[in-house]
């Protein structure tokens, strides 16, 4: 991805992003739309708000560059974030004890800034590019694991409702 394309990619997916988080205020959601936007204000809705903007952009560059070699390096590029979005949410949580919007917004951008750029560095590895077939199978199962702990959570901190 050029420099441009990159920063245009990065406001898309913060906007697109975070219009997830207010999806599950509107009028037409239902069960089924659960499973992909954020159903509570979790630090799980932060980690779906990453996983599938950058599932996106796996098939944007899939299709744009007409090849599915540029799967992974996206997908991996979420995943990667995911952990760090716990650290820092964490983190803030042990000094404050409840959540703080702005901080939440910062942790976000900061975490789909960082996503893009693993993901525009991965994007050469000749391994994340021959193993294609390997990203599919982690895009699939990451996105069934995150629906289900949707709506059948683990009683952990992670999934709890923070608003």
């Amino acid at each position: 991805m050029s420099r441009r394309e990159t920063i245009v990619a990065t406001v898309v997916l913060i906007i697109l992003g975070t219009g997830m988080h207010f999806v599950h205020h509107a009028s037409f959601f239902n069960h089924f739309l659960g499973y992909i936007f954020p159903v509570i204000e979790s630090v799980m809705a932060h980690m779906k708000m990453v996983f599938y903007p950058m599932l996106l952009l796996s098939i944007y560059l899939c299709v744009t560059r007409r090849s599915i070699r540029e799967i992974g390096a996206p997908i991996l590029g979420g995943l990667a974030v995911m952990p760090l979005i716990v650290v820092a949410f964490f983190a803030y949580w042990v000094f404050v004890r409840h959540e703080l919007m702005w901080l939440d917004i910062i942790i976000y951008v900061a975490s789909i800034i960082g996503a893009v750029l693993l993901a525009r560095k991965w994007r050469a590895s000749n391994f994340v590019r021959a193993w294609w077939p390997l990203w599919i199978a982690v895009a699939a199962g990451g996105a069934m694991l995150i629906g289900y702990l949707t709506y059948h959570s683990p009683n952990w901190i992670v999934f709890a409702d923070l608003g």
